[in-house]
């Protein structure tokens, strides 16, 4: 018996037809998902790139085109040339041109002099005032993030008391600097001198005097360093001097006002170097190891002069603990 073979029944074929359709539209729904997310991704490259072109475009315009540097060769009929540099060569005047870049001359005669030298004089104060300010800027960026009251440290572990002072430090010790009271004694000979004559020249000259063999704090190395917080933040300009012991008394000697206001100690001075460490903050340190003895630092204001209160102390090295003078002193 031959069975005859059934057909499909119309809701199998109908179920099979739907399952296809929906399988095509799910693929032609990822396609056009896939083609939007292609076509924003190239948008925004292009608007990134734009945007990139647009800040370097700008970048470059505030970038400011830098004039030409020279100094005025002014006429006397009241133009002027700016040049880079000039030479006076008998009745000729050769200058390097700064606008057309060579070498040329013209009769000296015709240059007004007195000019051009006051106008190459405001230039260079001016330039000097600049680099002032600039000077002063970087120095306020520089210590933007440090505070004069914050801790400072100075060796690890160690820091600077936060109280307004002078500091010392002694290997990894920080001891605070005591001023004592000096006593100046003019030379009258001298004072007369210049009254009686008139004459300006004559130098002044004092001795100061502290009283005492030893200055009560003692430090125990040759490379002494010192840090001053001041008060207004002032920079201080100081002098390290070192005393010569008479007696009981420690001297400074022979302080000599020159003319123009300088001031001197004979062959006593040591030289101190100067740092700033912070906003209020000032590290000096000796430019050559001290030898054993008594020392001074005297500070000098522009309001006030030379201060007779001074900061003393002394250096005592291994082998010499009791040191009152270094052997220049004692001869």
């Amino acid at each position: 018996m031959v069975r005859q073979a059934k057909h499909p029944s119309k809701e199998l074929v109908k179920a099979g037809n739907f399952s296809l359709t929906a399988w095509v539209a799910a693929i032609a729904f990822f396609t056009v998902i896939v083609a939007a997310h292609s076509a924003a991704s190239a948008s925004f490259g292009a608007q990134e790139q734009s945007a990139q072109q647009s800040d370097q475009g700008t970048a470059q315009s505030e970038i400011a085109v830098p004039l030409p540097k020279g100094k005025k060769l002014i006429l006397k009929d009241g133009t002027f040339h700016i040049v880079r540099e000039y030479h006076r060569e008998g009745d000729r005047v050769r200058y390097y041109s700064v606008e057309r870049s060579s070498w040329e001359e013209m009769p000296a005669a015709l240059v007004d002099w007195d000019a051009t030298q006051k106008a190459e004089d405001e230039q260079n104060a001016k330039q000097a005032e600049l680099a002032k300010q600039i000077a002063e800027s970087e120095k306020a960026a520089r210590f933007a993030d440090l505070n004069v009251d914050t801790s400072f440290e100075v060796r690890p572990g160690v820091f600077l008391p936060d109280a307004v002072g002078f500091y010392v430090i002694d290997s990894n010790k920080v001891a605070s600097m005591q001023q004592e009271k000096a006593e100046v004694h003019t030379d009258k000979g001298r004072a007369v001198a210049k009254i009686v004559t008139g004459i300006p020249l004559i130098s002044s000259k004092q001795d100061m005097e502290i009283l005492g063999k030893q200055a009560k704090l003692r430090i125990h190395t040759g490379d002494a360093e010192f840090y001053f917080r001041t008060a207004d933040q002032r920079e201080p300009h100081l002098t390290l001097v070192q005393a010569t012991v008479k007696g009981e008394k420690r001297a400074l000697e022979a302080i000599t006002t020159n003319i123009a206001g300088q001031q001197k100690f004979k062959n006593r001075e040591v030289s101190l170097l100067q740092w700033d460490a912070a906003r209020g903050l000032y590290r000096f340190t000796v430019e050559q190891a001290l030898d054993p003895g008594e020392y001074a630092i005297i500070e000098t204001t522009t309001a006030e002069g030379q201060s007779i209160y001074v900061w003393t102390f002394g250096v005592d090295v291994t082998g010499n603990p009791k040191a009152g003078g270094s052997p220049a002193a004692a001869r």
